[in-house]
């Protein structure tokens, strides 16, 4: 005899559950323990991912070294479906009149602090790039924070001391790097893809290409150009130019 479900009654199968469960020639009993381990060793979709690695080269004018390739940065912006960072809070610190580090990259939308370690006055700002920010004069020991609200190259500077440059770079994407002091960078857990490789240095400018990533490993070395890069004084918040004795190189 076929069984017929009752209206407005719903029976439940499975682990734990003694009803029967109906078929077309009547009831059948599965066995908690069989239907728990058909559904536990359901495969699960895995996506593609690659490293993203190379190496980056500044080309100088004649007889010029490089010595600063970790102010490199790199990021891939996603041409299929983009993807943002969620923002962070980081933190960059001033002391013996630098600031460390040199180049902090960071999610649009995130927060840096800038903590004063050294046993004077900072006062730390930016007026160009995608935002602008004045934290004013702080002590030791003292930290101000500003928001880096928009995707750019935001160049910090201190208001006293002239020598004193970071970049903060808001990259649109989760998959970035800096490179390290031999030029080298890696880019890990990168779905497979269309992206643009974007490179930047304060020196060489930015340059872009584009690359398709497939699953396991793509090498990419990227070069710039700082032949043609010249150093400027910068103004102080004022727009004015900074008393001669504080006017040095950095």
């Amino acid at each position: 005899m076929v069984g017929v479900a009752q209206q407005g009654a719903t029976a439940q199968y499975g682990r734990g559950n003694r009803t029967p469960m109906p078929t077309p020639h009547g009831f059948l009993r599965v066995a908690p323990a069989i239907l728990g381990l058909a559904l536990a060793t359901t495969p699960l979709p895995v996506l593609a991912q690659a490293t993203v690695a190379g190496r980056v080269t500044v080309l100088e004018r004649a007889g010029a070294r490089t010595d600063d390739l970790e102010n490199a940065v790199l990021w891939l912006e996603p041409l299929d479906a983009p993807r943002a960072a969620a923002p962070t809070a980081t933190e960059i610190v001033m002391e013996a009149r630098r600031f460390r580090p040199a180049v902090r990259v960071v999610p649009p939308g995130s927060q840096v602090r800038f903590a004063n370690y050294d046993p004077f006055r900072h006062n730390v700002f930016s007026d160009a790039g995608p935002g602008r920010f004045d934290l004013g004069l702080y002590g030791r020991g003292q930290s101000r924070s500003a928001n880096v609200d928009a995707a750019g190259v935001y160049p910090v500077f201190c208001n006293i001391h002239a020598r004193m440059v970071a970049y903060l770079i808001a990259v649109p994407s989760r998959w970035f790097a800096q490179a390290g002091a031999d030029g080298a960078y890696q880019i890990a857990d990168v779905p497979a893809g269309r992206y643009r490789l974007h490179a930047w240095h304060d020196r060489g400018g930015e340059a872009t290409r584009e690359i398709a990533v497939a699953a396991g490993h793509l090498a990419t070395d990227v070069q710039l150009d700082a032949r043609g890069w010249r150093f400027v004084p910068h103004k102080n918040k004022y727009g004015q130019d900074y008393p001669p004795e504080t006017r040095d190189r950095y």
